[in-house]
C-alpha cells in the first residue's frame, strides 16, 4: 500500500511540475550563455548569435580584436599544446589559412592557459603562420562556455556564429563550413 502512495505521490509532482513548466514556459538560452542587444541577435556562443568579443595577445604581442576582423570570415579555435587532438588538427588549420589567407580568412588559435613563451615555441616549433592567442587566465574560454578542447567556431564577416565543431576538425568540414563565404574568399 505504502508503495502505491509513492507512486501516486510522484506522479502528481510530475504532473505539477509539467503544469508548472508549460504554464511559464523554458527559459531563454541566451538569457545564460549570452546577452541580447535590443533589436538585434543575441550575442552568444552558439549557433546564429554574434560571437562574443574579446581582445587578445598573439605570441608577437600584437593585440587582436575580433570585432576589428569584421568584413572577413574567422576561425576561431580553442587549443592546448598538451592536447593530443589539438596537435592532429593543427596542419589542418594551417592548410585552410595558407588556401584562404590572401583572400582574408583568419585563424585565432586561443591556447587555455599556457603561457606566451611555451605558445610561441611550440607555434616555432610546428612553423605556424596564423595567430596563436595567449589567455592565460582561459577568460575567453569561460566566455564561450568552452566544453573541451579543441573546438572550432566559424564566423561570418558580419560577426555571427555559423559553425561550430567539438574535437578535431577533417580539413573537408571545415572547407564545406566555409564555403558560404567563397565570394569573401
Amino acid at each position: 500500500m505504502r508503495h502505491i502512495l509513492y507512486i501516486i505521490g510522484a506522479a502528481v509532482a510530475l504532473v505539477a511540475a509539467l503544469l508548472i513548466l508549460v504554464h511559464t514556459g523554458l527559459p531563454n538560452r541566451s538569457a545564460y550563455t549570452g546577452l541580447i542587444i535590443a533589436g538585434e541577435r543575441p550575442v552568444a556562443p552558439e549557433l546564429q548569435a554574434f560571437a562574443p568579443n574579446f581582445t587578445l595577445l598573439n605570441t608577437d604581442g600584437d593585440r587582436i580584436q575580433l570585432e576589428d576582423l569584421r568584413g572577413s570570415p574567422v576561425i576561431v579555435n580553442f587549443w592546448a599544446t598538451w592536447c593530443g587532438p589539438c596537435i592532429v588538427e593543427m596542419p589542418t588549420l594551417q592548410s585552410i589559412f595558407e588556401s584562404h589567407q590572401a583572400s582574408g580568412l583568419r585563424v585565432l588559435a586561443i591556447n587555455m592557459g599556457e603561457s606566451a613563451d611555451t605558445i610561441k615555441a611550440w607555434q616555432q616549433t610546428h612553423q605556424l603562420t596564423y595567430d596563436l592567442l595567449v589567455d592565460e587566465q582561459q577568460k575567453v574560454a569561460a566566455q564561450y562556455y568552452l566544453r573541451g578542447q579543441p573546438s572550432t567556431y566559424v564566423i561570418s564577416p558580419e560577426g555571427v556564429i555559423t559553425s561550430i565543431f567539438f574535437g578535431p576538425i577533417q580539413e573537408s568540414t571545415l572547407n564545406a563550413a566555409l564555403d558560404q563565404y567563397r565570394g569573401t574568399l
